[in-house]
C-alpha cells in the first residue's frame, strides 16, 4: 500500500496579537503514524480523531479502515465465575507477537449460572453468551454489555434455551436467535429435540417474535456467521439420530438443512468446529486423539485430513479453533499447564508455536479468531 509522506507537519500557534500564524513541529513520517494507529484499540483511535485534522484524515481514510479491519487479531475471552457474579476479561493479542493486552472488563450479576454455561459466540465484533432466559451481549472493544429481555417459558420446559447471535451485513442489523426445547422432562438427555424459536433484533424497541422452523433440531455445535447466514450443525430426524447442516438467514429470517457427511458420526462442541474457510462453511471433526477431518461445503462436501502426530509434544490433545485467511488450522492445547496456539499449515504440514504467558489452560479461555472490533452504537 502506498502511502504519501511528508517532511515536515504544518501546526497552528497563536501570536502574541491573538492572530493565528503557521509554524513547524518535529517531522513526522505518515508511514509511522500510520503503523501506530493501527496496533491501536478502536476506542483510542477514536480520540486521536479529535486531536488534529491530519490525525483524522488518517484514521478516517479508506486505506487506513481497510488495514486496521484486515488484521488477524485474537480475542482471549477469559470467564471467573464467582458465587452471584462473574467477571469478563477481554484481551487482544497479535497473532504474530504472541503479545496480549487487557482491551476490556465487564462483571455482571447471574441469578442462574447455568445460563452462562454455553460457549460463547463472536459475531462482527459482538459477544453473546448464548445459554440461558436473559441471553447477555458484550462489546469488547467499550467494555460494555447489554442484557436482552427474558424469554419467558411455558410449564414443563426447563432452562435449556439456546440463543445464536448473527449479524446481517445487508441492514447492518444484529439479531439473537433464540430456540427453546418441546416440554418434557429433558434433565438426563445430551440431545433436547427444540422446536420453538424466536427472534430479537437488538437496538429495536420490540420484543422477542416468533419464527417458523418446521424441522425440529437440536443444536451440537458452536455456530458461525458468514455473509449474513448463521450455521450451526444439529441433530434432526427421528429420534434425534441424522446429522444436519442447519442454515438461518438473519435477513429473511428463513432456515435451511444440508445432510452432514457419513463419517461425521457425532457431533460435540469439543470434537466438532464449524468455520469459515475463505467465505465457506467447513466443519473440522476429530477422528481420533490426533486424526482430523476438514469437510468444506461448496456443491457438495469434499474432504481433507491432516494429524497432530508429528508435533514435537506428544500426548497433547488439540482442540480445533478455527482457519486462518493463508489456511493454517489453528490449535489450543485441552489439557496442560500453559496455554499457548498453534498454527498448523495444510499445504507446508508445519507447525509454528505462540506462547501466550499469563494464561492457564484450561479454565474458562475463550478464543475468537480474526476479531475484527466492533464499530456499532449499540453498546
Amino acid at each position: 500500500m502506498e502511502i504519501p509522506r511528508v517532511d515536515k507537519i504544518m501546526t497552528s500557534q497563536e501570536s502574541k496579537d491573538g492572530g493565528i500564524k503557521g509554524g513547524y513541529s518535529h517531522p513526522i513520517p505518515l508511514e509511522l503514524l500510520f503503523i501506530i494507529f493501527l496496533r491501536l484499540p478502536a476506542k483510542t483511535l477514536a480520540r486521536c480523531v479529535c486531536v488534529s485534522k491530519l490525525w483524522a484524515s488518517i484514521i478516517r481514510s479508506q486505506d487506513f479502515i481497510i488495514s486496521f479491519q484486515s488484521q488477524s487479531r485474537i480475542l482471549f475471552f477469559i470467564r471467573d465465575y464467582y458465587q452471584t457474579r462473574f467477571e469478563n476479561r477481554f484481551f487482544l493479542s497479535n497473532q504474530q507477537e504472541g503479545t496480549s493486552s487487557l482491551l476490556s472488563r465487564t462483571t455482571c450479576h447471574v441469578s442462574d449460572s447455568r445460563s452462562r454455561c454455553r460457549q460463547p459466540q463472536e459475531v462482527n465484533g459482538l459477544i453473546c453468551c448464548g445459554y440461558g432466559t436473559s441471553p447477555v451481549i458484550y462489546n469488547p472493544t467499550s467494555g460494555k454489555s447489554l442484557t436482552l429481555p427474558r424469554i419467558y417459558l411455558g410449564q414443563n420446559v426447563g432452562p435449556y434455551v439456546e440463543n445464536i447471535l448473527g449479524y446481517d451485513p445487508i441492514n447492518e442489523e444484529y439479531k439473537v436467535l433464540s430456540m427453546t426445547p418441546l416440554p418434557g422432562n429433558h434433565s438426563g438427555d445430551s440431545i433436547i429435540p427444540y422446536k420453538e424459536h424466536k427472534v430479537f433484533t437488538l437496538g429495536s424497541e420490540g420484543s422477542w417474535r416468533m419464527v417458523e422452523c418446521n424441522t425440529i433440531h437440536c443444536p451440537g455445535t458452536i455456530s458461525v456467521c458468514i455473509n449474513g447466514v448463521v450455521y450451526y450443525g444439529a441433530y434432526v430426524g427421528d429420534g434425534m439420530k441424522q446429522r444436519s447442516l442447519v442454515r438461518f438467514d438473519v435477513r429473511t429470517e428463513k432456515f435451511g438443512f444440508t445432510k452432514m457427511p457419513e463419517s461425521v458420526q457425532t457431533l460435540s462442541y469439543y470434537s466438532s468446529t464449524l468455520m469459515n474457510y475463505n467465505g465457506k462453511i467447513a466443519l473440522a471433526y476429530s477422528k481420533g486423539y490426533d486424526t482430523y477431518e476438514l469437510w468444506v461445503l461448496e456443491d457438495e462436501w469434499s474432504k481433507m485430513c491432516f494429524s497432530t502426530r508429528s508435533w514435537t509434544q506428544p500426548c497433547i490433545k488439540f482442540n480445533v479453533e478455527g482457519i486462518t485467511r493463508m489456511g493454517e488450522i489453528i490449535l489450543t492445547p485441552r489439557y496442560g499447564g500453559e496455554f499457548y496456539v498453534v498454527y498448523y499449515n495444510l499445504v507446508t504440514k508445519q507447525f509454528r508455536k505462540i506462547d501466550i504467558e499469563g494464561y492457564k489452560s484450561p479454565g474458562g479461555v475463550v478464543v475468537s479468531w480474526e476479531y475484527v472490533e466492533a464499530s456499532t452504537m449499540l453498546l
